[in-house]
């Protein structure tokens, strides 16, 4: 065991705070640091164990996540809020990660061959810092963790201290799979912890995903260290374009779907619709109506859509956007009012008379079921709106025309565009990421096998002398 602050983080659901679902220490500098000493000394074994040993090792987690699925999807939901059938969703996510990892992402970094004595390997980083969120307690954190160790490297993990009961149940498969001392290590606290794990000179990589204010954090306090990678997957205040030819009902779906999900608390949420004039008001009033039909509950409730908020200071800070909406020049179409108590908080739209975007509440991550409503013009006045965020995660569109479509493509500028689709969906397959605000080009998704590794490149040759290679003026040895 390593030395913990004495502190104890206690793990209690935002469904029903009489619940207490595990208490966890607290870990200090000390106890980081030991951490990462463990995961330092296991490295070398880890890496040179081959890819076959490390594949078999990551199918045994697979197989023991697999068989507890309806367990891992239940704690998610006691733990952060999700309600179970999102929490389900997320459960099965996690042994996927592996086989897309294993068929996959390994490709990406298999030798390169560029001709005669001319090649590329790629290696492990060496010790990777993992610090996970809340939102995706165990997918998120997943995402690095199998790429991380299929590569090679060794682990040190902190989950969010709003799911670390999460982060036990997935560490102990690991343990379960056969994983070797050292290889992946869990540490539990909060901001204090984590940074002290980020700056640690043993740490080679950082490997977060969060808000845009915690990403930035880890960018300052890592700046004497230029040499320790940092894959920075952000918020977003992603928006949707909805032109005057699109299908009424699948872009009310699936933008109601989009601002919703998982309570609103996904970086991808949707939080700005534009549409088109002359669809604005319907849209506008089938888009209420929707959002307000949408159920709300305990996540292990059947019938259930939306659980609550993770915490009440999740709560709070949306309570405060919602207040200053008018000041900003929103008109309140639907309030968000629920007769459940906090951290519970239904659905809320704001409906603007004008594109322009420049008060907080439009400007700034929410994080929570609530959305703005613009008007505008035409296709170009709807991909400049699209663009006039801090952010730039992903944005979708949604119109017949496939032309306007291919028109969007290149000119609305987030790591992932979408088409006829809402703004939560992603593809496993698929490069995950944002710009600005949202990440640091480090995509995630299949693509995290790459800043996993470092790739060296060789120039080879067999030996032996050829005179003719020496260039002019060199005399022969």
């Amino acid at each position: 065991m390593s030395p913990e602050s004495g502190r104890i983080l206690v793990s209690r659901s935002p469904a029903d705070p009489r619940q207490e679902l595990g208490r966890f220490g607290v870990a200090d500098d000390a106890a980081v640091a030991c951490a990462v000493e463990r995961a330092r000394e296991a490295f070398p074994a880890w890496r040179d164990a081959g890819n076959e040993a490390r594949a078999a090792i990551c199918l045994r987690f697979r197989d023991a996540i697999r068989a507890r699925i309806d367990e891992l999807a239940h704690l998610i939901a006691l733990e952060v809020g999700k309600a179970l059938w999102d929490a389900r969703s997320e459960a099965t996510l996690v042994p996927a990660k592996v086989d897309v990892t294993l068929a996959e992402g390994l490709r990406l970094v298999r030798t390169i061959e560029a001709g005669p004595g001319t090649r590329a390997t790629f290696h492990p980083r060496g010790v990777l810092a993992v610090l996970g969120p809340f939102n995706f307690p165990a997918h998120l954190s997943n995402g690095h963790i199998v790429p991380a160790l299929a590569t090679g490297n060794t682990v040190v993990w902190k989950p969010s201290e709003l799911a670390p009961a999460v982060g036990a149940f997935v560490a102990e498969a690991w343990k379960e799979a056969g994983l070797p001392p050292g290889v992946l290590e869990l540490v539990h606290g909060a901001a204090e912890t984590g940074r002290s794990l980020a700056v640690h000179p043993g740490i080679d990589g950082v490997l977060f995903t969060g808000s845009s204010a915690a990403g930035q954090a880890i960018v300052r306090a890592t700046l004497a260290q230029p040499g320790k990678l940092l894959a920075l997957e952000l918020g977003g205040k992603n928006g949707i374009l909805v032109r005057a030819d699109a299908d009424l009902d699948l872009a009310v779906a699936e933008t109601a779907i989009s601002i919703c999900t998982t309570t609103g608390q996904r970086c991808s949420s949707a939080s700005r619709v534009f549409v088109e004039a002359p669809l604005f008001d319907a849209f506008c009033d089938r888009l209420a109506q929707v959002l307000r039909g949408v159920r709300l509950g305990h996540p292990l409730e059947g019938g259930v859509f939306m659980g609550p908020l993770v915490s009440l200071r999740a709560h709070e800070k949306l309570s405060h956007y919602r207040a200053i909406a008018r000041e900003a020049g929103g008109e309140r179409v639907t309030c968000g009012d629920t007769v459940l108590p906090p951290p519970y908080a239904a659905p809320g739209l704001v409906r603007f008379e004008r594109a322009e975007q420049t008060h907080p509440y439009q400007r700034d991550e929410i994080f929570g079921p609530e959305a703005a409503l613009y008007p505008v013009s035409d296709l170009d006045h709807g991909i400049a709106a699209l663009n006039d965020s801090d952010f730039g995660l992903v944005a979708s569109v949604f119109t017949r025309d496939r032309s306007g479509w291919t028109h969007c493509i290149g000119r609305v500028q987030t790591g992932l565009l979408n088409w006829n689709r809402g703004t939560i969906g992603a593809s496993a397959k698929l490069p995950f990421g944002g710009l600005r605000q949202s990440g640091n080009d480090r995509p995630a998704g299949v693509f995290s096998t790459l800043y996993c590794t470092v790739p060296q490149s060789h120039l080879e040759h067999t030996g032996g002398l050829d005179p003719k290679t020496l260039p002019p003026g060199m005399p022969r040895p």
